[in-house]
């Protein structure tokens, strides 16, 4: 009986016919010395995804030698990608591979018998790290002695799309920041009453720290990305956490005519981890969940203790669509317009790859949508 799966077929190729496949493919001569001048990280595939083949450059992705480590097994399973073991059938299987590029190239390319090119986002786990991709996938049929396969060609464009994201949301952040400072200037050169210029400083100054704020957040998930975030563990208290992120998101035009409330049932406990870090985690939650809120509407905080850990938590009432729901943490994925799609992103980089927990969210309509962040009470020693 064929496995489960909820979008491409489960089938798979036996590992005898895998061998036959690579060796098929090694005694086209032709195709061999073509295939040996192509440019980029390219492998052979056959009908039912599997790798029967590569150059050097995509072993060389994967840190390989030879192709048999990953003879059999589709790309999804190569790179470690977090769905690929959702389901016993792999990589294609499941709900959130409806939307990956790689296999959607693949298949079309399979319907169409055309060259078919694709962007895929794909976060995979490698030592223990969570690593976004961004690339570009080309599928191409070649028929090789009365067999189909497929050229299966990545280009990483990472850095591209990382570039993008970054700078589109620092600049959308930063000008929004820089003009309401500008405006605030503009109120106080052209003079105000006595008693109106202490407030309009004092918002002028907070609008800075703002503008500072931002500067340093997206110097702060670069750094993330490259592996040289430093972290500072010190004991914090739950209770002032939740204060110090809803005082810091307040005076934030997303929170204006909606509340933030500390749940009443929250445990007052200190813990061990880094400051600012999980301030921004927690900000950055507060401020995703106040724009899925409606005007006069609320968003609850809160902290919990669980089986020796603290689950810190932010819900409000509305629900994801499924689709964003799949997608959520994609670096490049936003539901709020082009060169969006960070905030939940960084909430998983920093919170998984630097500060030892783990970042989980529900989101139905008896409960709403809720994220969760699972830390450890006291921080690992290494």
């Amino acid at each position: 009986m064929e496995e489960k799966t909820h979008f491409a077929s489960a089938a798979r190729s036996t590992d005898e016919e895998i061998l036959k496949e690579k060796e098929h493919i090694g005694s086209q001569a032709l195709f061999n010395e073509i295939f040996g001048a192509m440019g980029g990280m390219n492998a052979v595939i056959d009908n039912n995804r599997q790798v029967v083949y590569a150059n050097n450059e995509f072993l060389a992705l994967l840190g390989l030698k030879t192709v048999e480590p990953i003879l059999g097994k589709r790309p999804g399973e190569v790179i470690s990608c977090i769905h690929s073991g959702e389901l016993p059938a792999g990589c294609g299987t499941s709900l959130a591979c409806t939307y990956c590029g790689a296999v959607n190239a693949i298949m079309e390319s399979q319907i169409t018998g055309m060259k078919t090119i694709k962007e895929s986002h794909i976060s995979t786990i490698a030592d223990e790290k969570l690593k976004s991709w961004d690339l570009k996938i080309t599928s191409s049929p070649v028929k090789l002695g009365g067999n189909i396969y497929y050229i299966f060609t990545v280009q990483d464009i990472s850095d591209e799309k990382r570039r993008k994201a970054l700078e589109g949301i620092f600049f959308h952040d930063l000008l929004n920041s820089a003009g309401g400072l500008n405006g605030l200037l503009s109120i106080l050169k052209e003079g105000t009453k006595p008693e109106e210029t202490p407030a309009l400083i004092s918002l002028s100054e907070e609008t800075s720290r703002d503008i500072l704020e931002e500067i340093m957040m997206h110097r702060q998930i670069r750094a993330a990305e490259d592996g040289d975030l430093l972290v500072k563990i010190e004991a914090i208290n739950s209770i002032e956490l939740l204060e110090s992120a809803i005082s810091k998101i307040r005076s934030h035009k997303v929170g204006q005519n909606k509340k933030v409330i500390i749940d009443n049932h929250s445990v007052n406990v200190d813990f061990e981890t880094d400051r600012i870090l999980i301030r921004r985690v927690i900000t950055n939650l507060i401020k995703n969940a106040l724009e899925a809120t409606v005007q006069n509407g609320s968003v609850v905080a809160g902290a919990r203790l669980e089986a020796g850990k603290i689950i810190l938590w932010v819900r409000n009432e509305g629900v994801m669509r499924s689709d964003v729901q799949l997608q959520l943490f994609q670096r490049s994925f936003s539901t709020k317009g082009k060169n969006r799609g960070i905030g939940t992103y960084s909430i998983k980089l920093l919170t998984e790859n630097y500060l030892n927990g783990k970042v989980s969210f529900v989101s139905n309509e008896e409960e709403g949508t809720i994220f969760s962040v699972e830390l450890n009470l006291f921080f690992p020693q290494i």
